[in-house]
């Protein structure tokens, strides 16, 4: 179970996700930042919804430091992720402890090739897993942000800062804050999330694109001889 939870925080993209979905850019550099007015962040969120209506895929290379309160140094992942609107992702991570997570809007799929094991969680019959995943999206494709979030906004040269602040008490259950920094373009450049717990994860986005994404890439079958588990119950 604990080994999930670090695997949900960070799927955001981001993620995802997500977000999606998901860390924080310094304090002295949104010192410089201008606040946005109410109907402009109304504004921005409208265009990034329409964005995200006529190119609903997204994918990009990652570089994520998970900075845990029990470790010194952070842990730090590279790779890479795959969005599709509004609940398919798919994100692969290399080096010495690679794993694959897989989410096809129904099931979600996380295999770790050195142990030859894959989890496998039932997002249907665990509704309330299905929903901390829509909420940890959220600040990725925009349409559900404003049911889970309280959004603030601020804008430094061409870049756009956005502040996610859980409104509801079982997303409040999992991160204080969300921080999106977001280019000219309306693609994302960082996400950085504060867990309930106060520990932080930072993700770097690279070479964003939107091309379509075939459905394939969110398909998943476990390799041969690969032990498959339920660690949350069929």
């Amino acid at each position: 179970m604990v080994q999930f939870r670090a695997h949900l925080a960070s799927l955001i993209y981001k993620m995802r996700n997500l977000l999606i979905v998901a860390t924080i850019i310094g304090i002295a550099r949104l010192a410089y930042a201008s606040p946005m007015a109410q109907s402009d962040i109304d504004q921005l969120i409208q265009k990034l919804q329409a964005i995200h209506n006529s190119q609903p895929s997204l994918q990009a290379n990652f570089r994520e430091e998970r900075h845990l309160a029990m470790l010194k140094d952070p842990i730090i992942n590279e790779g890479k992720v795959w969005f599709t609107l509004p609940d398919k992702i798919r994100r692969e991570i290399g080096g010495k402890t690679p794993s694959t997570t897989v989410i096809d809007g129904t099931k979600m799929s996380i295999y770790y090739p050195n142990y030859q094991q894959v989890e496998v969680y039932d997002l249907e019959k665990r509704p309330m897993l299905k929903d901390s995943l829509r909420a940890l999206t959220a600040g990725l494709n925009f349409r559900e942000v404003s049911t889970f979030y309280q959004i603030e906004g601020s804008k430094e040269g061409s870049r756009y800062h956005i502040r996610l602040t859980p409104k509801t008490s079982p997303v409040k259950k999992l991160v204080r804050s969300v921080d999106l920094i977001i280019d000219e373009n309306l693609n994302p450049q960082r996400v950085n999330i504060e867990d309930a717990k106060g520990q932080k994860i930072s993700v770097t986005y690279t070479n964003v694109r939107r091309d379509a994404i075939p459905d394939s890439t969110f398909e998943f079958a476990a390799p041969p001889g690969a032990k498959v588990s339920a660690p949350l119950g069929s």
